[in-house]
């Protein structure tokens, strides 16, 4: 039997959801949605499929391909988008062979088909619709030419009522979709079971907690509910889910986060401290279900696209800095021999020294706010300024520094800096290179390093790090980084 799937609805009504691909290709439940029509067709036995699109047509063919992961063999063709059925049909090249079954792929039902083509059997009408538990079911067998019927399938703001003739109505359950908060709530019942029959990825690591692969997560986090995790997700040992929680793909869950009855697209990040309720999370957007507003948040401290904005790169340049502190400190090895045949001739007293500097690594407080922690820091005694501060390399491989950044501070300077733009300098990293280090001497009053460090935090990028980088190593061959 043939397969025609509309699957061209264009999604206005789940927007932002729907600003960047379609309604077929949003996630639910660990899956896109067309894929747990697909899964049905293939466990009823059907073999190939064709597939009206329109919005984004070439996401969904780029997406399932030539249908083989589902042994199935996919054929597609483009429409304007929730047009009429019958249109469509008779546009196509070529009419499916009859008997044959069409159904809208851009909603999600339970697995009822096989009972449903079972039941059609037994009727004897050229057309029968499909109703689970009364509700239009998107679902029709067609074994006569093209019949008014079909509209039942075209896509309106309401679904519409089938009438006589010949209905079949079978136990089922059908997730139309049709607003943001039935997403969110076709995503919550979809994981708790409530949608018979899907397939949901993952395996189950505790009561009602069930896990993809590569995911990082415990069965602590769940305080009461059930969660479904995506594959690749790191959460928080302190993170609390609670009622019903969705969460896709590539997802990062900071530090004491809190998520209640809410949904969590893939490539997103959610920052320590931040309590969701009720709401669907893409990205920087938030969606609050129960009031609908729809909030771009800025902040990527708490909410942030690891597509497009990389906080995911940012974790992979915080992992090749700390190797660049690693390389940086098998090539010093010579000189730290040096700093300390030159320490010994010129002191017989202390040859090295200890202290604490802020850097980069951060904690909460009592108050709920997040604060740079203090690490230790030495210097050898000596005069060149290369061999004084070797040992800050060990704070770039710890972390607690980058290798380019302002000047690292004692937190006795830092809370001495209460004007908004003395402020200024803390929104750039501690470094142990930087244009302060390089530009001025060690004796150089604090205000003359806060504005050099200020300029920096106004202007540090890639490229910005990349010439001090440059200009380090020319200044290795300066009299004054030997001399001091």
């Amino acid at each position: 039997m043939d397969v025609i799937i509309f699957a061209d609805r264009k999604g206005q009504e789940l927007l932002p959801l729907t600003d960047q691909t379609c309604v077929p290709l949003l996630p639910l439940a660990g899956k896109l949605i067309i894929e747990h029509t697909l899964e049905d067709l293939a466990d009823a036995g059907f073999r190939r499929a064709h597939i009206i699109l329109s919005p984004f047509a070439e996401q969904v063919k780029q997406a399932l391909g030539d249908g083989k992961r589902w042994g199935m063999a996919l054929s597609y063709s483009t429409s304007r988008g929730e047009g009429s059925a019958l249109v469509e049909l008779r546009r196509l090249k070529q009419l499916p062979s009859k008997p044959y079954l069409i159904m809208r792929g851009d909603v999600v039902r339970s697995r009822s088909l096989k009972s449903f083509l079972q039941q059609a059997e037994t009727v004897d009408a050229p057309v029968v619709p499909a109703l689970f538990n009364g509700a239009n079911a998107y679902l029709i067998v067609c074994r006569d030419a093209l019949d008014p019927v079909l509209q039942y399938l075209d896509w309106t703001a309401s679904s519409p009522t089938i009438p006589a003739p010949h209905p079949v109505d079978i136990n089922g359950c059908v997730a139309r979709l049709d607003s943001l908060a039935a997403f969110h709530q076709g995503n919550l019942d979809a994981a708790a079971g409530r949608i018979a029959g899907l397939l949901i990825p993952g395996r189950q690591a505790s009561l009602g907690l069930t896990l993809g692969r590569n995911t990082t997560a415990s069965p602590q986090n769940l305080t009461q509910g059930m969660a479904l995790i995506g594959s690749n997700c790191h959460l928080h040992p302190s993170v609390a889910l609670s009622g019903e929680v969705v969460i896709g793909d590539n997802v990062i869950v900071g530090s004491q986060a809190t998520l209640e009855s809410t949904v969590v697209l893939p490539h997103s990040y959610i920052g320590e401290l931040v309590d969701l309720r009720n709401a669907i999370v893409r990205g920087n957007d938030l969606i609050r279900i129960d009031t609908l507003a729809i909030l771009k948040i800025s902040d990527a401290v708490l909410l942030d696209d690891l597509k497009n904005t990389g906080l995911l790169n940012r974790d992979v340049g915080m992992a090749l800095n700390r190797l660049a502190g690693v390389l940086l400190l098998v090539l010093s090895l010579p000189l730290w021999l040096l700093a300390l045949a030159l320490a010994l001739s010129q002191n017989r007293g202390t040859m090295y020294t200890s202290y604490y500097l802020r850097g980069n690594k951060k904690v909460m407080d009592d108050l709920g706010a997040l604060q740079r922690t203090a690490f230790s820091a030495g210097e050898w005694q000596v005069a060149p300024p290369v061999l004084r501060y070797l040992p800050r390399i060990l704070a770039v491989i710890s972390g607690d520094l980058e290798l380019v950044g302002s000047l690292p501070i004692s937190l006795a300077t830092a809370e001495k800096r209460i004007d908004q733009w003395e402020k200024l300098a803390d929104q750039a990293p501690a470094g142990l290179l930087g244009p302060t280090q390089l530009n001025l001497p060690i004796e150089a009053s604090d205000e003359e390093k806060l504005l050099s460090d200020c300029v920096y935090a106004a202007n540090y990028g890639a490229k910005a790090n990349a010439l001090y980088l440059l200009r380090s190593l020319k200044a290795l061959i300066t009299r004054k980084a030997w001399v001091g």
